[in-house]
């Protein structure tokens, strides 16, 4: 336990000293976060965090008297306050004490302009720097321990979908959309996972005409002979995540099912084979997306080609669809990004096709975290 506290309050610092790095460069040398999920990578804090004040060589994170004794042991290295006045007032005190009478930065795309007021009052003269994204940034690049639990996370997720898959048409059919995602959720904690990887909606299980929607909720449809079934999914293990897309039809679809299928296939192929450092991400969604439009169904596309995957399931970088001016156009991709590839086609009437992968960026290209088949012949679920 202690070399594990030592290799968190190592990797906290590191993380710190690059964020206070860049914001040194805008004139910032104490920052207030505000984001769990970035406070969770400045620290190891998991829950019950408020905020944290971070300069140079300090870290200090505010909290409720719940939380007093539980955030010393996941943050070691960080001096923790108990707020006795609100949040705000007592940052406003942490930096009374320190003599800070600077600017202070802060994540512009997390606080509002609620909180920004909040904020503001609190701190009294001090000028308020807003650093963007810095902290996202950042985080967009994943160290090796990062990357690696990733890497479990897409192990167990593609597990748990091959024992499901494994069932047969027959017993699938059986299911619903509902029933479908319990499954598969089940399956990944029986495996290892802390919890299924998308907190909003959860695992998407879309059968039939429900799968032309790209971010359906299951239901209670159960799905039918020569449907395709799309699964949206993935494992969450230590705050880290995976996010999967196959889609399979129980039983030989119709043909038209299989040109969909087939052009998504290739799009899928192109867009990972375009992954590489220093490459547009831009670049990336066109020449993926140029398969959807030369196919003819460029009107059909509904969203971009792929994201950055880490402690939130979307992260930077973000690609557009290739047009111009969409996405994260001039965004360069850089080594040890975790992104995704899913390009999907969804019409009206047919159905649904998307095929995701999770791609870690190379020094001199892509390695490819997924295993699951995309071929066509290969989606195809038959009966046991």
């Amino acid at each position: 336990m202690r070399k594990e506290n030592e290799d968190i309050r190592r990797t906290a610092q590191r993380r710190r000293a690059l964020v206070a790095l860049t914001s040194r460069e805008v004139g910032v040398d104490v920052i207030w976060v505000s984001s769990p999920v970035s406070i969770r990578y400045l620290t190891g804090c998991t829950e019950g965090a408020a905020g944290l004040l971070m300069g140079r060589d300090w870290a200090c994170i505010l909290t409720g008297k719940m939380f007093e004794h539980v955030i010393p042991a996941q943050a070691p290295g960080v001096e923790v306050v108990v707020t006795q006045s609100g949040v705000l007032s007592e940052a406003a005190n942490v930096l009374r004490k320190r003599k800070h009478r600077k600017a202070i930065g802060f994540e512009g795309g997390v606080v509002s302009w609620a909180g920004y007021g909040s904020l503001h009052a609190a701190m009294g003269r001090r000028k308020l720097v807003d650093i963007g994204n810095t902290v996202t940034r950042i985080r967009s690049v994943k160290d090796a321990g990062e990357i690696r639990l990733i890497r479990k996370c897409v192990r167990i997720a593609e597990a748990a979908f091959r024992e499901v898959v494994a069932l047969g048409a027959r017993q699938l059919i059986a299911m619903t959309e509902r029933e479908l995602a319990s499954e598969l959720e089940y399956r990944m904690r029986q495996l290892g996972a802390d919890r299924q990887g998308f907190p909003d909606n959860g695992i998407i299980v879309a059968s039939g005409p429900n799968s032309a929607s790209c971010h359906h909720v299951p239901t209670n449809r159960k799905p039918r002979k020569g449907e395709p079934l799309l699964f949206d999914w993935g494992a969450e293990l230590d705050g880290y995540r995976s996010d999967i897309t196959r889609t399979v039809f129980l039983g030989k679809p119709e043909d038209a099912l299989r040109d969909v299928y087939e052009v998504v296939e290739r799009a899928n192929a192109v867009g990972r084979r375009a992954v590489r450092p220093g490459v547009a991400c831009g670049t990336v969604a066109r020449q993926s997306w140029d398969v959807v439009r030369d196919a003819g169904w460029g009107d059909e596309i509904r969203h971009g080609l792929g994201h950055g995957v880490g402690l939130e399931i979307h992260e930077l970088p973000r690609f557009g669809n290739g047009s111009a001016g969409g996405g994260n156009q001039s965004v360069r991709l850089r080594r040890n990004m975790v992104i995704t590839i899913e390009p999907g086609l969804y019409l009206q009437g047919l159905g649904g096709v998307r095929i995701e992968d999770d791609v870690v960026v190379t020094a001199k290209g892509r390695s490819v975290l997924t295993t699951l088949p995309r071929g066509y012949e290969s989606a195809i679920v038959r009966s046991e």
